[in-house]
């Protein structure tokens, strides 16, 4: 089960607590999406809706300015880009539930075919990395290295 605290933490050096706080609401609702999440039921959409969410909710939190205040208290401007980024870390909550099979290894790898989500990848090194060759893990650490920011893997990535 994945818990309100666990997507308020994941959101918070992006939105800051006092945002968080307002936007409470939001956060039951995305826990609540994540939970119901299953490849079998056909929701590949689900970061597109959650990145949606985060963006109106967002927006009316702040009159639109889109002027957070971060956990050590400059303010900044969250960009539309960022939220595409936060449902992507909000979806690694589901990944790394999924049971150790190779339906679960199928489907990661075809997701991450069709998104760029870092967060499949690292399902796929942290999670799923026993049943994949050496050659695989190679490709992805390549791949994670070479198109994503380091403060995004640097705690997973060997």
């Amino acid at each position: 089960m994945i818990s309100q605290a666990q997507v308020r933490q994941i959101l918070t050096p992006w939105l800051g607590s006092p945002l968080l706080n307002a936007l409470d609401p939001l956060t039951a609702d995305i826990t609540g999406r994540l939970n119901g999440y299953s490849i079998r039921r056909g929701t590949d959409n689900l970061a597109d809706e959650l990145d949606s969410l985060l963006f109106r909710g967002v927006r009316g939190a702040t009159e639109g300015s889109m002027l957070v205040e971060l956990p050590d208290g400059t303010f900044v401007r969250v960009q539309v880009e960022d939220f595409a980024v936060m449902a992507d870390e909000l979806m690694f909550l589901c990944f790394r539930e999924f049971p150790n099979d190779g339906e679960h290894l199928q489907f990661l790898r075809d997701y991450s075919l069709r998104h760029a989500s870092l967060s499949a990848l690292r399902a796929l090194y942290t999670r799923f990395g026993a049943q994949q060759s050496p050659k695989e893990l190679s490709a992805i650490v390549s791949v994670v290295k070479s198109c994503y920011p380091p403060f995004r893997w640097r705690e997973w990535l060997k």
